[in-house]
This record gives structure tokens, sequence and C-alpha cells, in this order.
């Protein structure tokens, strides 16, 4: 088999999630979120970034990590954020919510379920490879990637 059949095309371009009610479990029409893979250059450049600073602490003589619950949440928002490429249909109190890493960063911490489903999508590969992704997709706003 062709190796370059095997690749998934999609993680550095973007792919597209249609959010699900948590409730009916029905997709919520319009909402979108278009996410970078876990095979994209984003995703690897946080993996490096990590294993940089653990690699650094030890050469100081520390544990590689310090496990912190709330530090791991805010680190796995923190790569979300990062991931997240677009969105349509999100609003709130009545307006239009554009995509800004603070209000990703907001979305992904008071919506749990939501994360959960993007945190999903994200590690699934198999999104990334579909070739029967919409024609049509949101307005791209891009989240930069300090």
């Amino acid at each position: 088999m062709d190796l370059n059949s095997l690749k998934p095309l999609m993680a550095d371009d973007g792919a597209v999630l249609n959010l699900v009610h948590p409730e009916s479990e029905e997709v919520i029409e319009g909402m979108t979120i278009t996410l970078l893979g876990q095979d994209s250059k984003v995703y690897r450049k946080l993996q490096m970034g990590k294993q940089q600073t653990a690699l650094n602490r030890m050469a100081k003589g520390k544990k590689a990590i310090d496990l912190d619950a709330e530090k791991l949440s805010e680190d796995s928002i923190e790569d979300l954020v990062k991931l997240t490429t677009a969105w349509a249909g999100f609003a709130l109190d009545g307006k239009n919510l554009e995509l800004t890493p603070d209000n990703a960063r907001m979305v992904y911490t008071e919506w749990s379920w939501i994360k959960e489903q993007v945190q999903e999508f994200v590690g699934n590969r198999a999104n990334f490879f579909r070739t029967d992704a919409p024609t049509t997709s949101p307005v791209r706003k891009t989240v930069s990637v300090a």
C-alpha cells in the first residue's frame, strides 16, 4: 500500500466537528468547530514544547513534571485553543461569539461537554482522513499559536 494514502491530510488544514447536544445527542444544526489534528504541525510543536520543558526541569535536577490536576486541565484547554481555527453558530447572551483565544478558552472551561467533544474529535485520526467533509465551511478565523 502506498504510504501517501495513509496520511491524515486534513490534520494541518482542519476538519469540521459538528457539535452534538449533550442531552439529546442530536447534531446541533449550524454549530461547528474547525480543528487541527494530532498529526498537525501545531500539535507536534505543542508536544515538543512540553517535552523541552520537562527536559529543562530534569537538567536542573527537578522532576520532569509536577503533577497538578488544575494545571493539567488548564494545559489541555490551552492546547485546544491553539488547535481551534474556526467556529460557527456560537452566541452568548443573544450576541454572536467571535472566535478569539479568550472566547475559546472561556467556552472550553465553562462548557465541559464541548471541551470533551473537541478532545475526542482531535484524538481520533479518522476525522482527518475524511474526504467527505462539507463543501462549505465556516469563515476561517485563525487563532495565533504563540
